[in-house]
């Protein structure tokens, strides 16, 4: 029996900080966005324990790894075991970018434990199984547009974001989440820690469609000020006439959104040094349910 998904990336279109917790974990406000790079997860049975395999070099293939957390939170929740299956991982994310692929990989696997027990789980509780898994995992089991408050895993439904063509550009690095708040903290200042940010996030329009106006990333400036790349790369994207230019989360990856019609072949091409350029889309709600929706092979 063979089943497969895909894991659909995201950015944050949005990113606040509004202080800390007492537990030190960082308090904020942001709007998540599902975009269409994705991995493509595969469960197949097979005789033995169970095992995880993955076509990019470097990437963790025992419980390190968020996909495995997955599938084994579900396998957990329905009582069943994972021994007799094995769980392929194809890599187009990359890690480290703040493009969230490992908390998506985890709701795939998830989804995939689910559906080879005959179990077709909603949202919510689907939710519910990988939420203790990472502060934005449980928002993979939505996708679309959404909102994040508190440590980002407080979420409620925005409605779709417009349509629009996606330019991702990661850099020839990656940013650690841990370093990228380090960096906000530190560039915070003294003693007293971070300053909450009295930036709005993006609300809906009268129209009740998203708005972009006022977007923007607090994450953004601590991190290209160690990494001027960062600037340089949202700059030029802004230049080239996006509707919207930032940093992805805690980086290292920056996007900008374009109407679905522009023409961005010049940023596709001409990056240097180890520089990679995707060209996606925006997933709405349904566009995401679609994409994630698990099927039978076999």
């Amino acid at each position: 029996m063979i089943w497969t998904t895909q894991a659909p990336a995201k950015v944050n279109l949005d990113l606040r900080m509004r202080g800390r917790r007492a537990d030190g974990y960082h308090l904020l406000e942001t709007v998540l966005q599902s975009i269409a790079l994705a991995d493509t997860l595969t469960l197949q049975s097979r005789p033995g324990p169970f095992a995880l395999t993955c076509c990019a070099p470097g990437v963790p293939t025992d419980t390190r790894n968020l996909a495995w957390k997955g599938a084994a939170a579900m396998a957990l929740a329905l009582e069943t075991t994972l021994d007799g299956w094995e769980l392929r991982l194809d890599k187009h994310v990359p890690a480290e970018a703040g493009l969230g692929g490992g908390s998506a990989d985890a709701a795939a696997a998830a989804r995939l434990v689910a559906a080879a027990q005959g179990r077709e789980l909603d949202p919510a509780a689907l939710a519910d199984v990988i939420r203790p898994l990472g502060a934005d995992v449980a928002f993979f089991a939505w996708g679309g547009t959404m909102r994040g408050v508190g440590v980002g895993d407080e979420l409620t439904s925005l409605p779709d974001a417009p349509d629009a063509t996606v330019i991702l550009v990661r850099p020839p690095f990656g940013v650690s989440t841990r370093d990228a708040y380090g960096w906000y903290d530190a560039d915070a200042g003294a003693t007293s820690g971070t300053e909450p940010s009295d930036a709005a996030v993006l609300e809906p329009a009268a129209d009740d469609t998203v708005h972009l106006d006022g977007c923007g990333n607090d994450l953004e400036a601590p991190v290209a000020r160690r990494h001027p790349e960062i600037a340089a790369i949202v700059s030029r994207v802004r230049s080239a006439g996006a509707r919207l230019a930032a940093m992805s989360g805690s980086g290292s990856a920056c996007f900008g959104l374009f109407a679905p019609d522009a023409d961005v072949s010049g940023l596709e091409a001409s990056w240097r040094n180890g520089t990679v350029v995707w060209r996606t889309r925006l997933l709405s709600r349904a566009a995401h349910a679609r994409a994630t929706a698990c099927r039978r092979l076999a």
